[in-house]
């Protein structure tokens, strides 16, 4: 079955440059206050629309438990099966997880103890075939669905990898990166939606869009405004190093959306702010030594030929002084807020703390940190997944790459935290 909705029309939506975060923000600031020598808790208060602010100083001094990972089972484990370029993966009602690689455009269904239960998928523009698959996620009713950018198109499989319902997302001309993070029991869809805008040179950062389309694929609502990635923009963009950005995740009905200038976070429940999370700004200053660790390393995905080239356009550009407030986020099948750090070059750890959709601290945990292959884009809604893929039914998908960058997921049971 194909259908064929206009979505995301954004005549109305400003294609300006911004250089704050989401609209309907307040500023941050420091959040809860303790007396020296004791643990500092957040503080709630409640906006005029009725949204609750979580207040928090720093979420390296929250009290909250470290919680306990056990193995499941690894695909590194699994005879004969390879990824390239794992961009996404989902976890199913059953704790099945369905694994979505980019690169040899093909899904891959483990069952609950991580056998192969199912592969599909291939290159083309047919029924099961994929271009550009950049998200999969799981429906209100539990099955699986990929977006695939490149064909603007929506494809509904069952659990065993079969096309059961396709919907193409006419997008128009010139829009850019729009991505659905969650599609909600009404046939509504929330994406993340990134123009690309003509902006004047220098440092500049572009607008993105967290909008509501309806069942016809029309955009019914902006649901707020957020300053989009930080780049140096003449004759090219060019990254910025340890570069600010807007940052998005979806999971069910909720998504996630803020800014790292500062812990800046809002948790949408289908079309409306339940949650604001807000804290300080990062103390942590970028070295001399780091700055020139992060220029070697960019240059060093690239080939020989061409890092004079990239030297020069990365010195019109800068390196930040200070590292972002955070790097990564997630929101888990509960709605739970994942804050991941923005770990240093020569970290091999990155730390996530996690929160109950009110806000209420839940517990900490550390995961081998998955790099970029790219250390810095150009743009917000970027393809590239960090380390967590999907957390559900108390489990946890990890993605990992092993001394010769062959990647691999790795499944968790989660024990130590209230409802893992």
């Amino acid at each position: 079955m194909l259908r064929t909705s206009h979505f995301l029309t954004v005549a109305a939506l400003s294609a300006t440059a911004v250089s704050c975060g989401d609209t309907a923000s307040d500023t941050p600031d420091a959040g809860g206050y303790a007396e020296p020598g004791t643990t500092p808790s957040p503080v709630t208060t409640v906006d005029s629309a009725g949204v609750e602010i979580i207040r928090i100083s720093d979420v390296h001094m929250l009290d909250v438990p470290e919680v306990e990972l056990r193995l499941l089972h690894s695909t590194a484990a699994i005879p004969d099966l390879f990824f390239e370029s794992v961009i996404a993966a989902a976890f199913l009602p059953d704790s099945s997880l369905v694994i979505a690689d980019s690169r040899l455009f093909e899904l891959t269904f483990l069952d609950p103890g991580g056998t192969v239960r199912a592969r599909s998928g291939q290159a083309g523009e047919g029924p099961g075939e994929y271009l550009d698959i950049t998200r999969i996620a799981v429906g209100p009713d539990g099955a699986p669905f990929v977006f695939d950018w490149r064909q603007r198109r929506l494809t509904f499989l069952d659990a065993q990898g079969t096309v059961t319902d396709i919907v193409r997302l006419e997008q128009g001309a010139g829009l850019g990166a729009a991505v659905p993070l969650s599609r909600l029991r009404s046939g509504e869809v929330v994406a993340a939606l990134e123009t690309r805008p003509t902006l004047p040179p220098g440092i500049q950062r572009g607008p993105v869009f967290l909008v509501l389309a309806n069942d016809a694929g029309e955009i019914a609502d902006t649901l707020g405004q957020w300053a989009g990635k930080e780049r140096h923009v003449g004759d090219d963009w060019n990254p910025v190093g340890f570069g600010l950005t807007a940052l998005f995740a979806g999971r069910g009905e909720h998504a996630l959306v803020g800014t790292n200038d500062s812990l800046n976070l809002t948790l949408y429940r289908g079309a409306t702010p339940v949650t604001r999370i807000r804290g300080g700004y990062s103390a942590r200053m970028v070295t001399a030594a780091e700055k020139e660790e992060w220029t070697e390393t960019f240059l060093g995905v690239l080939p020989e030929q061409v890092h004079a080239s990239w030297r020069r356009r990365l010195e019109q550009s800068t390196v930040r002084d200070t590292y972002p407030a955070y790097g990564a986020i997630s929101v888990d099948a509960n709605g739970r807020i994942w804050i991941g750090d923005y770990p240093k070059l020569a970290d091999q750890t990155r730390r996530w703390t996690i929160l109950e959709a009110d806000g209420t601290p839940v517990g900490t945990l550390s995961l081998p940190v998955l790099r970029p292959i790219w250390l810095e884009d150009t743009v917000a809604v970027t393809g590239q997944p960090h380390e967590v893929l999907d957390v559900a039914h108390g489990r946890i998908a990890v993605l990992r790459r092993d001394e010769l960058g062959v990647e691999f997921v790795e499944v968790y049971e989660m024990a130590g935290a209230p409802g893992a």
